[in-house]
This record gives C-alpha cells, sequence and structure tokens, in this order.
C-alpha cells in the first residue's frame, strides 16, 4: 500500500499487539499504531491521532469492544472498526456486523487479519469517494437548480419523447400555469401556450430531435406586439444515452431591435456616404482632408483636380504642391491655428498650377474630429476666384477712371457756375436800381449755394454723397460773410448731426437754408439791433429735421405762406414739395422754420 495507515489498536495483552502488527507487515500493510487500553485514552486518540482504521479487543479489564465501536461511530462514524477478539461467538459477531462494525477476526486467525484491513481500507475509500462525489453532485444540483429557477431565459426539459420533465419560473411566469400543472405535457402544446400559436405544432419537436447546430429563431406577434425567441436545445446524455433534452429559450426582442436599428444606421450612413460622395465629386470647389502635419490624406476631388492640375495619385501622402516658398509660411500658421480648433473662411491665397499658371484661391478651413471629439486632421476647400479677382480689379480700375470723370464734371460745373456769378456780377454793374441789383445778388447766393455743393463733391472720396453738416458750415459762413458787411451785429449758431445725403436732396437743401437764412438777415431784424439766427439738423424717426430760427420781430399776424410773393419763400416751398416733406412755421418771439424730410 502507499503511505502509512494510521492504525489504532484497543489491546491490553501486549503478546496479542505483537502478533497483530506481525500479520500486517507480512502481509506489506505500511502503518503506524497506536495502541490503548483506557477509554479516556481511546476517545483522545481517535481525535489527535485521526486513524485510518481500529483494531479493537472485545473485552479489556476496565474497557469494552463494544463501548469502544459506539464512542468511534459517534467521534469518527467514517473510519473501520474491526473486531480482534479470541471470545467471540458467530451470533455475537453478526449482530456487531448489524450494529455498524465493519468486521471480526478470530485472534487464533490473524492470518486473515491483512486481508481484512485491506478490505476495510478499500471500502472505506470507496465510501469516501463516493461520499465526496454525491456531495460534490447534491453541491452542483443546489448550484444548477438556482441557475434553473433563476435563469431570465426560457428553461425547459423535456424526456426523449418530448414531454415535459421539467421547467423553471420563467416558463411559470410566461405561461400562467404552473410547474404541476405543466410536467407531463407534450412541447407542442406548451409551445403554443407560450407562442400564441404563431409556429406550426410538428416544427419545434422536428427541431428538437434534429441534429441541427444552431438556434431557432422565434417570431411572436401578442398583445404587447412583436417579440422574438431564439431557441436552443441539446441533449442531457447519461450512459451513452440521450436521457433528457434540455431547452433554452431567451427573448432577444431588444437585441433585434437592436440590429434592426443598426440595420437601418448603415443604411442611412451607407446612403450618407453616398450623397457626400456624389456632392463632394459633383462640387466646382476643390476639397482636401489633411494630416495634421499637412499632407494630404486621401481627399482630392475632380474639382482639385481641374482647378490645380495635379491627379489624385500625384498628391496623395504629399504636401499641397500649389504653394510657393513665400506662401508656405502662411498656410502653415492657417494649419496650425485650424489644429488648435479654429475654423478659418475667406482666406485668399495665390496658387501656382501644374502647369506654372498662377491663380487666386478663397480657402476655407475646419478641424477634423474623431469619435472621441479629438483633432485627426484638417479639411479644407479651395474656391478659384481668378475670375472673379480680374473682375474686381477691372471694375477697380474703371471705377477709379468714372470717379475722375466724376470730379472733373463737378469742378467743370462749379467752374461754369461760377463763370456765370462773375457774369451776374459784371452786368450787375449796368444798372442802378435797388430791386435789380437786389436781384441780381440773391441769384448770385443761390448759384453759390449750388457751386458749394459740387465744389465739396469734388473734394470728398464719396462721389454720391456729401457730408451735409460740412457743407452747411460752409454755406453759412459765406451767407455770414455777405450779410455781415450791413450786418455785423447779427450772430448765427449752427448746430448739424453728421448727416450724409446724396446731391440732388443736398441741392435742394442748400437753395432752402440759403433762402431761410437770408430771410432772417434782411426781414428778421430791425436797424442797429442785435439778433440771433440759429440753424439745426437732426435725425428724427420720419427722416430729419432741418430748423432755422432767429429771435427777430417775428411774422406778420397775416402772414400766409401760401399766398405769398416772396420768390425765396415760393422756391423754400417748390423745393419742399420736391423732397416730398413738410414745412412748419412758429410765431412768435421771432419765426421759426421746421423742415421735415427724407430721402427714398
Amino acid at each position: 500500500m502507499g503511505n502509512n495507515v494510521r492504525i489504532l489498536i484497543l489491546e491490553d495483552v501486549p503478546l496479542d499487539l505483537e502478533l497483530m502488527e506481525t500479520e500486517l507487515k507480512r502481509d506489506g500493510i505500511s502503518f503506524v499504531s497506536r495502541c490503548v487500553e483506557e477509554e479516556e485514552e481511546f476517545r483522545r486518540e481517535i481525535i489527535d491521532f485521526q486513524p485510518e482504521i481500529i483494531l479493537a479487543d472485545h473485552s479489556l479489564p476496565h474497557f469494552d469492544g463494544i463501548s469502544a465501536m459506539y464512542i468511534a461511530q459517534d467521534i469518527s462514524p467514517e473510519t473501520p472498526f474491526i473486531f480482534v477478539s479470541g471470545q467471540m461467538g458467530e451470533e455475537f459477531a453478526v449482530e456487531m456486523l448489524k450494529k455498524g462494525a465493519t468486521d471480526y477476526v478470530l485472534k487464533h486467525n490473524l492470518s486473515k487479519l491483512g486481508h481484512s484491513v485491506k478490505r476495510a481500507l478499500k471500502e472505506a475509500e470507496y465510501h469516501r469517494n463516493k461520499k465526496e462525489a454525491e456531495e460534490r453532485l447534491a453541491k452542483n444540483e443546489k448550484k444548477y437548480r438556482a441557475l434553473f429557477e433563476l435563469s431570465p431565459d426560457y428553461v425547459v426539459v423535456l424526456d426523449p419523447d418530448g414531454r415535459v420533465l421539467d421547467i423553471n419560473h420563467r416558463v411559470e411566469e410566461a405561461s400562467e400555469i404552473s410547474r404541476d400543472d405543466i410536467v407531463g405535457k407534450e412541447v407542442n402544446e406548451l409551445a403554443n401556450i407560450l407562442l400564441n400559436d404563431t409556429i406550426d405544432e410538428n416544427s419545434i419537436f422536428e427541431f428538437l430531435t434534429s441534429n441541427q447546430i444552431g438556434p431557432m429563431e422565434i417570431k411572436v406577434e401578442g398583445d404587447s406586439g412583436i417579440e422574438y425567441i431564439e431557441v436552443h436545445h441539446a441533449p442531457i446524455i447519461r450512459e451513452g444515452k440521450t436521457f433528457a433534452i434540455q431547452i433554452i429559450g431567451r427573448d432577444i426582442t431588444q437585441r433585434k431591435k437592436a440590429e434592426n436599428a443598426l440595420i437601418e444606421s448603415k443604411k442611412h450612413l451607407h446612403n450618407l456616404n453616398t450623397y457626400l460622395e456624389a456632392i463632394i465629386n459633383a462640387s466646382p470647389f476643390a476639397i482636401v482632408d489633411l494630416y495634421p502635419d499637412g499632407r494630404v490624406k486621401s481627399l482630392w476631388n475632380p474639382a482639385a483636380e481641374s482647378i490645380f492640375g495635379w491627379k489624385k495619385t500625384e498628391v496623395l501622402g504629399k504636401p499641397l504642391p500649389f504653394l510657393n516658398e513665400n506662401k508656405l509660411i502662411k498656410y502653415e500658421n492657417i494649419i496650425s491655428n485650424v489644429l488648435s480648433g479654429e475654423f478659418k473662411s475667406d482666406l485668399e491665397l495665390e496658387c501656382a498650377r501644374n502647369d506654372g499658371e498662377l491663380i487666386y484661391t478663397m480657402m476655407a478651413t475646419a478641424p477634423l474630429l474623431n469619435v472621441d471629439n479629438n483633432i485627426q486632421g484638417v479639411m479644407a476647400t479651395f474656391a478659384d476666384i481668378s475670375d472673379m479677382i480680374m473682375a474686381e480689379k477691372q471694375i477697380k480700375a474703371s471705377l477709379e477712371e468714372k470717379e475722375v470723370l466724376l470730379r472733373e464734371i463737378h469742378h467743370r460745373v462749379k467752374n461754369n457756375l461760377q463763370i456765370i456769378s462773375s457774369l451776374m456780377s459784371l452786368q450787375s454793374e449796368y444798372t442802378q436800381e435797388p430791386e435789380t441789383l437786389k436781384m441780381f445778388q440773391e441769384s448770385k447766393n443761390r448759384i453759390r449755394s449750388m457751386a458749394l455743393i459740387h465744389e465739396k463733391l469734388y473734394q470728398s472720396e464719396d462721389m454720391a454723397h456729401i457730408n451735409f453738416g460740412e457743407y452747411l458750415k460752409s454755406l453759412v459762413e459765406m451767407l455770414s460773410s455777405f450779410h455781415k458787411e450791413k450786418r455785423n451785429d447779427v450772430d448765427v449758431c449752427l448746430n448739424c448731426d453728421n448727416v450724409f445725403l446724396e446731391i440732388d436732396t443736398a441741392i435742394s437743401m442748400g437753395l432752402i437754408v440759403n433762402e431761410l437764412v437770408s430771410n432772417c438777415f434782411k426781414h428778421a431784424f430791425p436797424p442797429e439791433t442785435k439778433g440771433l439766427i440759429e440753424i439745426s439738423l437732426s435725425t428724427v424717426p420720419e427722416g430729419y429735421l432741418l430748423e432755422v430760427a432767429d429771435d427777430g420781430v417775428g411774422l406778420p399776424d397775416n402772414f400766409d405762406l401760401e399766398n405769398t410773393n416772396s420768390l425765396g419763400l415760393l422756391i423754400v416751398q417748390t423745393l419742399t414739395m420736391q423732397l416730398k416733406g413738410s414745412l412748419e412755421i412758429e410765431k412768435g418771439n421771432g419765426a421759426i422754420f421746421k423742415l421735415v424730410f427724407n430721402e427714398e
């Protein structure tokens, strides 16, 4: 035998002990033994020595074998117990075997002891292994039962004929039928209860008894909608034969929905990619994707080939070929900014085509992000704006030419008006009549107000609009200079917003201001009387408001603008109508003329 067997011997005769040990050695049993005579020693050695077998004499002076057997059964029931006695009848021996003794050997026939010990040890090992196997089986059965009952899947066990042997709690819940009522029924009957009669009765059993590898998928249409069940089956083999069939049904509705959603998503993504590819290929703009170091990655659309002249195969993995050294630094700065997260657009970039021709492009860039929102490259578009740049240059040259021409026209109109004014001055020298001289002077003032407009336009960068505030300042200075030769005791105050008017509006307003201010100088103040004329121009919701006020004698009580014979006021009325404005006059301490107008 293998390792030394631990043998506890209950014996009070040393010679008998020696004979027993001799027989054991003769039979090739390797052992270590301990011999006791008293009950207390016996109890202690069973616990401390943990013998693998006990050999006990039937009768001892202070103890006996029967009591020892009961003690051994209580402390170590698995340990074999063999009576070795010289006084033991057959009936007594049989009785002891019934009460739990493993065997008995008579002392006058010790030659059987070795065989009896070997057999007892072998049986003990067998029973020990069997017990361990049963314990493992019970443990596995318990574990399997827990998994069986707690499984979220439908679990059914069938006999080979297709009748239900067992079901788990999930099947009970789904069928709303107890285990006791289902066990013994045919699987097709159970399937129809669970699956709402959605499949052929024979198909389930045919599937279960076939050699089909892989699951069976069942579509169930119920009150709560469509569900999908995936059914797996496997035979339970015992002694080489199919003892039972285990079925596992798993609800895969959510998985099917996810799979269908994934299919739809892939289809949608494919459509998007198709549309995007079509847009990129049909785009008139060059579209390029770049690595962070500025090299062409994978996208170089047909427009890029057309605009720059290089084929896609010639540029992939290389820096953009159309940039010269002067533009390379600007391009690298652009890429650097984009990689920091900036979007760039309207970036003009001069490029060289493959054939050496210089073209102008409008570049726009954006960072390319991966699924983690990390920048992995740059998307760039280039629009060929060479024709637009050339057109802009031509338009600019044409505008500059027209501006020169317009300035010349304004200059000549101003000069012609000055000539007319000078001719009128010469003509006035041939008359001494005060009224005629007055008419000449008023006409000259009107001409000068118009000439001043053309002079301001000639000096301005904007040929379509005039800074009316600056114009009024010059006009009022001219009128004050003329009238103060006779009325140097009248002051003029000007308050004007920064207003720009079109030339036609400015000429009309200049004539109106000329008439109103001239009337103030001529009629508002008695001789030798100080006075103040206030002129203001401001923006109002209706457009613009011009006010000309004086603190003079005011207008007569019977003054009626509609029936006046004054040429100057008639001019004011006519021009107000042309401007589609409204004129209001306030009487009192002096007079106030309020003109509201707008540019349509």
